[in-house]
């Protein structure tokens, strides 16, 4: 028989509880709503795969990759704001809001420079050719705005105006994409439509986030949104490396079918992606924080496993019945190691955040320590003659694996810390 609970546990499991509804009930609506979102978005990538030729949609996803690398300082912009909206309580003051809003200005316009930089070396590293790349360095600008605008919204627990805002980027990026395939037929028309429609999509989220305006005082923001970039950038560059190395390394076609595996894996990473919307203002506060997060890794992890187990059952039709009959021939049944692969990166993106909002600098060194190991294996297999699409992804699992296992052992070990520190205090 249990032993009943003292006064002060049943405090903690009380709180706790509360906490876990709290997470659950807002969390369940918003990946409802953003699953809305990505349907949309997988609807394009479908569309893709069976109006381009392999090697075509090849680039295209390549592109796509580079795409959400470029889009780290918005989602770093993002991830500040929603943190610091979330510790302010309260503070979502017009001038605050017109100081976010102009850092987002300020942010899209130094990404656009940088890309420019680097988009010659970027176009031989990855087999571009034609503008293509020009277009996708102008679609970041608008891009970066609406990440701006869903920080706003996320830190201020506005979530039906976020799932608002964010439905019409998707809608936004669905519609032109597909208008540019269809009239053009190719990775450079796809990004002209998505560009132009996205334009459209950011006014509307200036609008869905009340209008604000501009204003100056913009160091705190921009040192905020620094500081969380460089270890979403680690895990960006993680969450597309597989797609680039393979696109890399492999023949077009062979690239061409690890991109179809590859929306397995993207489904099963932003299917949960509620949890973590809802969640990420909490962690500025360290008691929400040990108390929402592990509900929330429970529930990204019963997810992903459904998913993996459909995908595994499936077997060698799963890929046919995402990329038509062209796929599947080198990946055969072992498309369920794609959706282990999004279920590991969603439970790390979780982590991460965790280790953002605690200023954890040893969170930042395992990511890119990650992508780099990552990296090294795959150039030995490539070196050896043993790559191929199932070990380039079963390589990305792995290392996806002891990321996260990593930070559930660093996660225990602090709270066990925390829960000392309170001992010692009564």
């Amino acid at each position: 028989m249990a032993e009943p609970l003292t006064r002060e546990e049943g405090t903690i499991r009380a709180a706790a509880d509360a906490s876990s509804r709290r997470l659950v009930v807002p969390a369940a609506l918003m990946s409802i709503a953003f699953l809305g979102t990505n349907v949309l978005a997988y609807v394009f990538t479908l569309l893709a795969a069976r109006l381009l030729a392999p090697a075509a949609f090849g680039e295209l996803a390549a592109l796509l990759g580079v795409l959400l690398v470029g889009s780290v300082p918005a989602t770093g912009l993002q991830t500040a704001a929603a943190l610091g909206l979330g510790a302010a309580r309260g503070g979502q003051s017009p001038a605050v809001l017109a100081r976010l809003h102009a850092a987002a200005w300020v942010t899209g316009l130094v990404v656009v420079a940088l890309g420019v930089v680097v988009a010659a070396p970027l176009s031989g590293l990855l087999h571009l050719t034609g503008p293509a790349l020009a277009w996708l360095v102008a679609l970041l600008l608008p891009s970066t705005l609406i990440a701006g605008y869903q920080g706003m919204l996320q830190g201020g627990g506005r979530f039906g105006r976020l799932a608002g805002v964010n439905g019409a980027f998707g809608l936004a990026k669905l519609m032109g994409g597909t208008a540019g395939l269809l009239a053009g037929g190719t990775p450079t028309a796809a990004l002209v439509g998505m560009t132009v429609a996205v334009v459209a999509a950011a006014v509307a989220g200036w609008a869905g986030c009340g209008r604000p305006g501009l204003s100056r005082g913009l160091r705190a923001p921009l040192t905020a949104a620094l500081r969380a970039s460089g270890p979403l950038l680690g895990f960006v560059v993680l969450l597309n490396l597989d797609l680039l190395l393979a696109r890399h390394h492999l023949s077009a076609a062979d690239a061409g079918e690890y991109a179809v595996g590859a929306i397995v894996s993207k489904v099963a990473f932003w299917l949960p992606q509620g949890v973590g919307v809802v969640l990420l203002p909490r962690l500025a506060d360290e008691t929400h924080r040990r108390q929402a997060l592990p509900t929330a890794l429970a529930l990204v992890a019963g997810v992903g496993a459904v998913l993996t187990a459909a995908t595994a059952a499936l077997g060698s039709a799963a890929l046919p019945l995402i990329g038509g009959a062209a796929y599947g021939d080198a990946l055969g049944g072992a498309t369920w190691l794609f959706a282990a692969l999004g279920t590991l990166l969603a439970l790390a993106q979780l982590l991460l955040y965790s280790g953002i909002a605690a200023s954890d600098g040893l969170a930042v060194g395992a990511v890119w320590l990650a992508a780099v190991v990552e990296g090294a294996v795959v150039q030995v297999l490539s070196a050896t003659g043993r790559l191929s699409v199932v070990t380039i992804a079963g390589t990305a699992a792995v290392t996806a694996a002891v990321l996260v296992a990593t930070g559930l052992v660093r996660l225990w070990a602090g709270a066990g810390s925390a829960g000392r520190r309170a001992h010692r205090q009564q």
